[in-house]
């Protein structure tokens, strides 16, 4: 455990040390160029008598227009600069991606970094430790349930806490399987059931096609982001410790093969945006969905649609549900470290963000005790949700019945993702069959993992970004959308 700690910091200082190798490398990408424009224009500048900070609050669903980037920081001025003499802290919402290339920008960055799915790793270098603080403060880490932590959590300690604390559900179109004479799904439905009843949502009429449901395997993302659902069948990606690929279990292979048949026979359509855009012009009947699901869901598909949400099926293995690895973290780079504390507690922990957040984007809070609050909230301010099952994106949280969607491992996390990437989307396009392919992702995987346990030096944050940048390139363009 300590080696591990030891070269856990030994990679953060080197991260650290090649932020301006970073930014040569990435200035001329236009995406990570804005990336670095951003960071660069909110400097913290000290202009008597008002010291201005950048900081990340987590916004995701709505639309950042003028008026509603207004709005945001007239509450932060509101809630938080009037408290505090001469500092005025400035929002921004998370950058990406490359999140890297915003916080290898030095005192450029965001003093809270807000961030979510597939940056972690890349995070991770430039966070600090949490641990310290929340001792000193006294506050305890049981205002989150074990498993929101988890994700967080390294071998010397806490270095984020959640953004949000719902877990996913299904919203689906209530109207489709009536036309259809379908039943609605009871609450307690199975794997086995729901197989069914997406299936005789499918269908094909000449070039048109409806797809029973939609779910999160396309192989173009950092890893399919259906793998927490591995545990449904007995399986995992990797073990505690994060070192040891377990893809070739038999659970982890029925799982594989239970989602990607249905897709193969066009049952099933593979993720696409949360929800999936297809629920809004029916050529999708099911759809998990992130946080903005319930936004989209009220603004598109309102009253005029009959639709609702319900849990995910039960699987072999019992309920589980995807649960998201949305965070905030404190830039260890931040200048003052007690105001940037002040801050982070502003935005994770004061409930007065999540609360200010729920009403605007209809998000859930990051912390379970406060999600009875936000139902009762999202029901008095969009009265069609006062008809709709909330409940069922609490259940998971509350009950410890969800499993993070992404996860990585622990030595060479973005080597690993490449690797299994590359074996996935041969699975995809038929190249190789589910069993064979996840025992050759366990196989390499677990030899670098362990090749990686005595290797030295870390991968420098440029190589990172680098890689990743032709990882993603590498992959759209060997990636082919199912008919």
């Amino acid at each position: 455990m300590e080696g591990a700690a030891a070269r856990l910091i030994t990679r953060r200082t080197a991260l650290r040390r090649s932020a301006g190798t970073v930014i040569a490398l990435t200035s001329a990408c236009s995406v990570t160029g804005c990336a670095i424009h951003a960071a660069a224009s909110a400097r913290p500048a000290v202009a008597e008598p008002v010291t201005t900070v950048p900081f990340q609050l987590y916004v995701v669903g709505i639309d950042l227009s003028a008026s509603t980037r207004n709005l945001i920081q007239a509450f932060v001025d509101r809630s938080f600069n009037s408290l505090h003499k001469g500092i005025r802290a400035v929002w921004q919402p998370q950058i990406s991606p490359p999140t890297i290339v915003t916080l290898a920008s030095g005192t450029g960055a965001p003093w809270i970094l807000a961030g979510c799915c597939v940056w972690w790793p890349q995070v991770l270098p430039f966070l600090e430790r949490l641990d310290p603080y929340l001792q000193t403060a006294n506050i305890p880490t049981s205002l989150w349930s074990r498993r929101q932590l988890t994700a967080f959590q390294q071998p010397d300690g806490l270095y984020a806490l959640p953004e949000d604390a719902a877990s996913e559900c299904f919203l689906y179109r209530q109207d489709i399987l009536d036309s259809l004479g379908l039943p609605y799904p009871s609450p307690d439905w199975d794997w086995i059931q729901a197989r069914a009843l997406w299936e005789q949502c499918s269908t094909v009429q000449g070039t048109h096609r409806r797809y029973g449901v939609a779910i999160p395997f396309n192989p173009t993302a950092w890893m399919p982001e259906g793998f927490p659902l591995l545990g449904g069948f007995g399986g995992a990606l990797m073990d505690a410790t994060r070192t040891r690929c377990l893809l070739d279990q038999p659970g982890s292979i029925a799982c594989g093969q239970y989602f990607l048949h249905m897709v193969w026979n066009g049952v099933a359509t593979a993720g696409g945006g949360f929800p999936n855009p297809g629920i809004f012009d029916g050529t999708v009947v099911f759809t998990q969905g992130a946080e903005p699901t319930i936004i989209y869901a009220v603004q598109r598909l309102g009253t005029g649609t009959k639709w609702d949400f319900i849990a995910f099926p039960r699987w072999p293995r019992g309920p589980l549900s995807i649960l998201h690895n949305n965070f905030y973290g404190l830039n260890a780079e931040a200048q003052m470290k007690d105001l940037a504390w002040e801050l982070l507690q502003f935005a994770a922990i004061d409930p007065a963000w999540s609360r200010f957040y729920m009403r605007l984007a209809l998000a859930p809070p990051g912390q379970p005790r406060l999600l009875e609050e936000w139902k009762t909230v999202l029901q008095t301010v969009a009265p069609v949700l006062s008809t709709k099952a909330l409940d069922y994106w609490i259940q998971p949280t509350l009950g410890d019945n969800s499993a993070y969607d992404f996860e990585f491992f622990q030595y060479q996390p973005l080597q690993a993702a490449a690797l299994l990437q590359k074996t996935w989307v041969d699975i995809w396009n038929h190249k190789s069959a589910v069993t064979e392919g996840f025992r050759t992702i366990t196989q390499q995987v677990n030899a670098l993992e362990t090749a990686s346990r005595s290797q030295a030096p870390p991968p420098s944050a440029a190589q990172i970004v680098a890689a990743t940048q032709k990882r993603n390139a590498r992959l759209n363009s060997m990636f082919r959308p199912q008919p």
